[in-house]
């Protein structure tokens, strides 16, 4: 540490004892600290909140609040916790040390002090002191960059956002003349209907990406209503007939009757289930099957999607929903854009609900979804 990194740190000592304190204050001083004064617990407390110092060194036994009180009070203030102290006594008792680290003391120097060991703690824990503070000062600037990427991600979406509704329009507008003077041929409107769906799947994409980014900033409000999941799952599938005659893939059904409505937000559950069934399209093989499961399990309402397809590695089942998490292409070839799943997880989590995948390789998945009556 420079003499100039020495002048900037403050220690303040709290002590009632003159002999001490003086005798303190001039070896501290001696080496280029900054060093403040208490004579007893109640006004270190005042002047620690004040000067915010990188170090305390506290006597045990002092009027009004005396040092394991002082500790309590640094440790149980959020803005002063991190701040190290030393707590100089004369006690050399295990529960007097116990009390003390429960107090919060980080340690211990025993009375009458040796000076060379004194200055060493202090240099020992002014490191650390300076490791926090340079891993706060960190952490502050990630934060902000992440709150750039942040903003600079929702400004990149909503821009792509309007050519891409542009092309969609204009893809339907083709398809409907197509349709209504009867002149497209077959392999044309079929390339138009794949343009269609693509264009759908890429905005599904945005909008989960800038959902996810909403969500963890919590800045995406949930607008709850009574909904029937029989109902919007049924929607659901209706939704995805095209990509299942697509993929030659079977939808089934099986509803536990008399199920009670249940108060979510009907547009984000519903992209979670079409999230969920068309991932299970991508890796379902041609005749296979997907079933959707509703039923009633304590107090709580589940959702049950299972597929045949290839399965997920067991390993991966908790990772599947981290973002942008994508498995390792050698071991699996269940691959997606990395923010659908995740999306999903949130926006179980913000519905107080649980969410988990359940697999074994080459025997399909299932995802299950409970939500809270």
């Amino acid at each position: 540490m420079t003499e100039e990194e020495k002048k900037n740190t403050s220690i303040l000592i709290a002590d009632d004892d003159v002999a001490i304190r003086t005798m303190t204050r001039q070896i501290l001083a001696h080496e280029g600290y900054t060093v403040t004064i208490a004579t007893d617990g109640a006004e270190a407390v005042k002047l620690i909140k004040e000067i915010k110092p990188d170090l305390i060194l506290t006597d045990v036994k002092m009027p009004n609040m005396d040092g394991y009180q002082v500790c309590q009070a640094v440790k149980g203030d959020p803005a002063l916790k991190h701040i190290p102290i030393l707590v100089l006594t004369v006690l050399d008792r295990n529960e007097e040390r116990v009390k003390g680290l429960d107090a919060g003391a980080d340690d211990f120097i025993n009375k009458p002090f040796n000076q060379a060991e004194l200055l060493a703690r202090v240099r020992a824990f002014l490191r650390t002191k300076n490791l926090h503070d340079e891993l706060q000062k960190s952490y502050v600037r990630l934060k902000e960059l992440e709150t750039l990427r942040d903003a600079l991600t929702g400004m990149i979406i909503h821009d792509l956002k309007s050519p891409l509704n542009v092309i969609s329009g204009s893809i339907q507008v083709a398809l409907e003349s197509f349709t209504d003077t009867k002149t497209g041929a077959p392999e044309d409107i079929r390339l138009l209907k794949n343009a269609e769906a693509s264009c759908r799947h890429m905005m599904n994409l945005l909008n989960d990406i800038l959902d996810v980014s909403r969500m963890e900033q919590k800045q995406l409000p949930l607008k709850k209503e009574k909904t029937s999941l029989e109902k919007l799952v049924s929607e659901c599938l209706d939704l995805l007939e095209p990509l299942r005659v697509k993929y030659d893939v079977a939808f089934k059904r099986e509803y536990e009757p008399g199920l009670p409505e249940i108060e979510v937000d009907p547009v984000i559950i519903q992209r979670v289930v079409t999230n969920i069934f068309s991932n299970s399209l991508k890796f379902t093989p041609p005749e296979g099957s997907i079933t959707a499961f509703i039923r009633k399990v304590d107090n709580e309402l589940e959702i049950a999607i299972q597929d045949t397809g290839i399965g997920i590695p067991e390993k991966y089942l908790t990772k599947i929903f981290e973002k942008f998490f994508q498995g390792d292409e050698l071991e699996t070839t269940r691959k997606g854009q990395g923010v659908g799943l995740t999306f999903c997880r949130m926006a179980i989590d913000a519905h107080n609900g649980k969410i988990w995948a359940e697999s074994k390789e080459n025997e399909g998945s299932r995802f299950i979804i409970r939500l809270p009556l």
